[in-house]
């Protein structure tokens, strides 16, 4: 394996974990705030902008298109989380 290569993996995998966990770490404080103002849905959409920061991040590291589905697995899942969190608590 090239150490070049080698690098790539690390970093993206250094960014990934660490841009995560605080996608991760809003996302369970919009859930657990009493949601006065909105702030659940505005903490909501900086988790999104985490998530698609971190895919970003890693595609450029390596060298790929940014433009992939994997931006829409972004939008797709946490959108998803979140309506099904507010069907069953609302």
């Amino acid at each position: 394996m090239d150490v070049e290569q080698v690098k790539r993996y690390v970093l993206s995998s250094l960014v990934c974990s660490v841009v995560l966990l605080h996608s991760f770490a809003i996302a369970a404080l919009g859930v657990t705030s009493n949601g006065a103002g909105g702030s659940r849905q505005g903490l909501f959409v900086v988790s999104i902008g985490f998530g698609l920061l971190a895919i970003g991040a890693v595609r450029l590291i390596n060298h790929r298109r940014l433009v992939t589905p994997w931006l829409a697995c972004a939008l797709i899942l946490p959108t998803a989380v979140y309506l099904v969190w507010f069907k069953v608590m609302h």
